[in-house]
């Protein structure tokens, strides 16, 4: 083959490497930062509380109402 072949052949072929190592890069790129929205996504979702203080508060005493009254109804 001709040396002037070979140069060509060998510059198409690491152009080639460059733009398959950026579409990597950019893949690689995409995905961290999906997943990092993600992550921040589900961080929000639990530092925010989902029922009011009082709502709470409101669930446990009848929680604790309903408890007491199912055992003072199971010692008699």
């Amino acid at each position: 083959m001709d040396e002037d072949k070979i140069i060509t052949r060998i510059a198409v072929v690491e152009a080639k490497i460059g733009f398959i190592s950026d579409d990597i890069k950019d893949i690689k790129d995409n995905h961290l930062k999906q997943i990092y929205e993600k992550i921040e996504c589900i961080i929000k979702k639990m530092s925010n509380p989902r029922l009011p203080i009082w709502a709470t508060f409101l669930l446990t005493g009848l929680f604790s109402l309903v408890t007491g009254l199912i055992v003072a109804f199971l010692k008699k």
